[in-house]
């Protein structure tokens, strides 16, 4: 691969990270583009944290090159992690300060300048504004606890934000808070974020482009929409041939049709857009769920571990 580190908010070449006999990370070469949210996929264990803990200056690789924000070499790398703000696995803060009295002493560590201003403005961003930002962190729930994390590391306002399982632990409810958190974060000041996640609706809701990562090896890096397979909708209704003409009527793909429903060529997200269009033309579902998707058809292809015997054919 070529690499752009002009264009690239991220740039590595080679990039390895062993563990005594282990290799966490395995020679991977990568270009994240500045400006929207980059997934990173992968199982436990694939390399992703290891990964990221490097970029964000926690863990010295073994071999290879980083360059952060422009910034090459070590001395390049330290400038550049004034303006990377990092979440690496679980946030940790001082249980008996409040969150707000955890970001002011985080704000004076950092040397941000931002005074009370700068703590207002990221509590009211992450949703811990008023009574929420008076409560002992030991105190908080674990969705609380990720939101505090992720204002600790807005801090500074920095041009490239790190963020590894950022929903881990929460409710359905704040795992779609925090991803509207996310994209909104992006979408401001053209911010380059990157997000590790095991979930694959998770980068097809959030992302733009998306890595694969297993057995601490890159085994893809580009868009998502480009990654596998359409996604579709399998849906069953009263009445499958009125359904597919007024599906077809208005715009929508029908991939295919049988005597057991349609297939329907549709986004992850866009199932009540269909259940709406059919209760409006006085077709009712009894059957609505997704079949696979972009995502999760190439996720299974390059992780998926070749046959025993079939590398030596």
């Amino acid at each position: 691969m070529t690499i752009d580190s002009n264009s690239a908010a991220v740039a590595v070449s080679g990039l390895t990270k062993r563990f005594g006999r282990v290799c966490a990370v395995d020679d991977v070469t990568l270009a994240i583009p500045a400006g929207g949210v980059y997934g990173l996929l992968g199982p436990n264990g694939s390399g992703k944290t290891t990964l990221l803990s490097m970029l964000a200056g926690f863990l010295r690789p073994t071999a290879g090159e980083i360059t952060l924000l422009g910034q090459a070499g070590a001395s390049g790398q330290q400038a550049a992690l004034h303006r990377t703000g990092a979440l690496i696995e679980r946030p940790t803060f001082w249980p008996y300060l409040s969150g707000r009295d955890n970001l002011r002493c985080l704000q004076g560590i950092y040397a941000t300048g931002g005074g009370s201003g700068e703590i207002d403005e990221l509590l009211d961003t992450v949703g811990l504004a008023g009574d929420a930002s008076g409560r002992k962190f030991g105190a908080c729930s674990t969705g609380m606890k990720q939101r505090l994390g992720i204002a600790a590391a807005l801090l500074g306002n920095p041009s490239l934000l790190i963020l590894d399982e950022p929903t881990n632990g929460l409710d359905p409810s704040g795992i779609i808070e925090v991803r509207q958190l996310i994209r909104s974060l992006a979408q401001a000041d053209g911010r380059t974020i990157i997000l590790a996640s095991h979930l694959l609706n998770e980068v097809e809701q959030v992302c733009d482009r998306v890595g694969v990562m297993a057995r601490g090896q890159l085994r893809y890096s580009g868009p998502v929409a480009e990654m596998g397979a359409p996604a579709q909708v399998f849906v069953r209704t009263t009445d499958d041939g009125a359904a597919a003409t007024l599906l077809r009527a208005a715009g929508w793909d029908v991939v295919a049709q049988s005597n057991d429903g349609l297939e329907i060529a549709a986004a992850p997200g866009r199932e009540w857009e269909i259940s709406r269009e059919l209760a409006n033309g006085g077709v009712y579902v009894s059957e609505l769920r997704s079949v696979g998707g972009a995502l999760e058809a190439g996720f299974l292809e390059v992780t998926a571990e070749p046959e025993p015997g079939r590398a030596a054919q």
